[in-house]
């Protein structure tokens, strides 16, 4: 078995904050980035355009300069050294220029401009653009002498700097008020949250399931959040009042027979009797035990509708036929018989919970029919049994859908109100279809199935492919 990791000292640190926080660091630092990233931006921009601005101008007083040079040629011809280059002197270069005329050594020939801080010793010569010294330099190559043109950087090193300020502080200033502004949205969109935590924990502590939560206004994820949450209160809420009313009748139901029970216990136990009267006392206890136990199979089996449903391929034709067999007592006792009309059906649902189904709507038919035949019948992905007589009273049947729900005129007749409550539950659970039907002389309920791939492959009902029709006979005497 694996063992689970342990939380780095991060996870433990953000464990302990609250949504809100949480959501404002991470704000807060992704902005942040974006911040100083742009803040960087401008400054390696800013830094780039000055810079260019400053080359373009040393270019210009390089061409100046170019065009200014003197190199002091031998005139006379007289074969004697011509005197070292110079700038003419309409060279005159303005502000904190400096330009300066070098040899191929380094050494400076001639200077222009500003000129007061000039080294005197040699410089390295090379070609190009350079920064030394606070200054910027520009290095030409003019015939075999060299003209270096420069100027201090003070001016752009100082912007420069005002410039990281100003995007450092403003930075900070737009942090922290994002930081804010962030825990202020954070605390606006989790309001519908904390109202479904505080709705939920009351409750849990208090039970009332009549509480909801304010519903958000719109459309948005919080507004679905909070509707979706009512709906699932009102769900519950049903639920557990169907609950109490179920387990209130159960108890209610079943006090009857265990006080009748007890009854007899205790007269049986009033005083000494002889063993035949003992014996007849408990033989007039089987029935009410009998009675019992049917009725707590009825509520286990109406309680278990409530788990998830493992359908199956059940062929219907089969199991009502099994179920006619096992009902010949009932009807034979009733004076009735069971006729069949069975097609091969096969359907997606419960084999035990499809046979408990038609036991009972055929054991209905039995006891509250008023022919002396009931017909059960199977037809494609439907099951019917029919009685003769008007049947129960239309207006009354969602009622008798009811757990412990009798109809009008049926008290003499022995049961326990479940057998169309389970079968309606059952029939809800594979999706199915309970219909009721009056005509003027018989009553039928119809199970109906929903079609599926179930039926397109189930097999013939004999090799010529006819379906059985069948009737139960009519059995006289034991």
């Amino acid at each position: 078995m694996t063992r689970p990791a342990l939380p780095t000292p991060i996870q433990k640190v953000l464990g302990r904050l609250s949504l809100r926080l949480k959501l404002t660091l991470g704000y807060a630092v992704v902005f942040a980035v974006t911040v100083l990233l742009g803040g960087a931006g401008v400054y390696y921009a800013a830094e780039r355009a000055l810079t260019a601005s400053l080359d373009a101008t040393l270019r210009e007083t390089a061409s100046v300069a170019q065009a200014s040079i003197d190199p002091h040629e031998d005139e006379e011809g007289d074969g004697t050294a011509p005197e070292p280059a110079d700038f003419t002197s309409e060279l005159k270069p303005s502000g904190d220029l400096r330009i300066e005329l070098l040899s191929s050594s380094g050494r400076i020939l001639a200077r222009a401009g500003d000129v007061e801080e000039a080294a005197s010793q040699p410089h390295p010569v090379t070609s190009g653009f350079v920064t030394q010294d606070g200054r910027r330099v520009l290095t030409l190559r003019v015939d075999d002498l060299y003209l270096r043109v420069s100027r201090p950087t003070d001016a752009l090193s100082g912007f420069l700097e005002t410039l990281a300020r100003l995007l450092l502080v403003g930075s900070a200033f737009m942090i922290a008020v994002a930081c804010g502004a962030g825990y202020w949205l954070a605390h606006r969109a989790l309001k519908p949250v904390d109202a479904v935590a505080r709705t939920a924990e009351s409750i849990a502590t208090r039970g009332d399931y009549a509480e909801r939560v304010p519903q958000s206004p719109g459309t948005d994820e919080m507004a679905r959040l909070t509707r979706t949450v009512n709906l699932m209160l009102d769900g519950l809420a049903g639920t557990i009042e169907r609950e109490k009313d179920f387990a209130r009748t159960a108890a209610h139901e079943l006090r009857t027979p265990l006080t009748v029970l007890r009854g007899r216990l205790d007269l049986a136990l009033e005083r000494p009797r002889e063993a035949a009267e003992y014996q007849k006392a408990l033989t007039g206890m089987v029935g009410r035990v009998e009675a019992l136990t049917a009725l707590t199979e009825g509520l286990l089996a109406l309680a278990r509708t409530d788990a998830p449903a493992q359908l199956e391929r059940v062929e219907l034709a089969a199991i009502a036929a099994q179920v006619a067999e096992g009902c010949e007592d009932l009807a034979r006792a009733a004076g009735q018989h069971i006729r069949l009309n069975l097609e091969p059906s096969w359907v997606q649902a419960e084999g035990e919970g499809v046979e408990r189904a038609i036991r009972n709507l055929l054991e209905n038919a039995l006891k509250y029919g008023a022919d002396d035949e009931v017909l059960v019948k199977v037809a494609a992905h439907e099951l019917q049994v029919v009685s003769g007589g008007p049947g129960p009273d239309p207006a009354q049947w969602s009622r008798l859908l009811q757990p412990f729900e009798r109809g009008a005129g049926v008290q003499g007749v022995s049961g326990s109100g479940l057998g169309l409550a389970l079968v309606s539950a059952l029939a809800r659970r594979w999706e199915a279809q309970l219909v009721p039907l009056w005509d003027e002389a018989s009553f039928s309920v119809r199970l109906v199935f929903p079609a599926g791939g179930a039926e397109a492959s189930s097999p013939p009902a004999d090799p010529l492919g006819h379906a059985p029709h069948l009737t139960l006979p009519r059995r006289t005497g034991s």
